[in-house]
């Protein structure tokens, strides 16, 4: 009986020690939100693909981001312009990801008839220059 609890006892240090080991501690750590600030590039969605848009802190603190530069999709040129915005709110949800809300192109008509007007994403960063915001969607930092 006591060889049993002994092995149960080692076996567990085993298994804690393979759980704490094997965890992913860059994840962990906190991603801080100013590194939204910055000229981002879309790519992911045909319709979507070559916006390009800046983010930046407004003096509330908030993160705030306008086009700067449209695509050539028709779409896009009737309902968006430089100077609109595009990210209306980014805000922390764990350590490692956060909540962006996307305007809807078109928006202003689809408000008209009571539907949606934004959209809102889990992101992460992959890396410094790279917010993810689904399976192929994704944000590239302009140098």
């Amino acid at each position: 009986m006591k060889k049993n609890n002994q092995f149960f006892k080692v076996l567990l240090v085993i298994i804690a020690s393979l759980v704490f080991s094997s965890c992913d501690t860059e994840s962990m750590k906190k991603i801080p939100v100013d590194q939204f600030v910055g000229n981002w590039e879309l790519q992911g969605r045909s319709m979507l693909d070559g916006i390009r848009v800046s983010i930046n802190k407004t003096e509330s603190g908030a993160l705030l981001g306008k086009i700067t530069e449209i695509n050539q999709n028709k779409y896009v040129n009737f309902f968006m312009k430089p100077g609109d915005v595009l990210v209306s709110k980014i805000k922390r949800s764990s350590n490692s990801e956060f909540r962006l809300t996307e305007k809807k192109i078109g928006s202003d008509l689809f408000s008209t008839y009571g539907l949606g007007t934004s959209k809102e994403f889990k992101v992460e960063f992959i890396d410094k220059n790279t917010i993810k915001l689904g399976s192929s969607i994704v944000y590239k930092r302009i140098k």
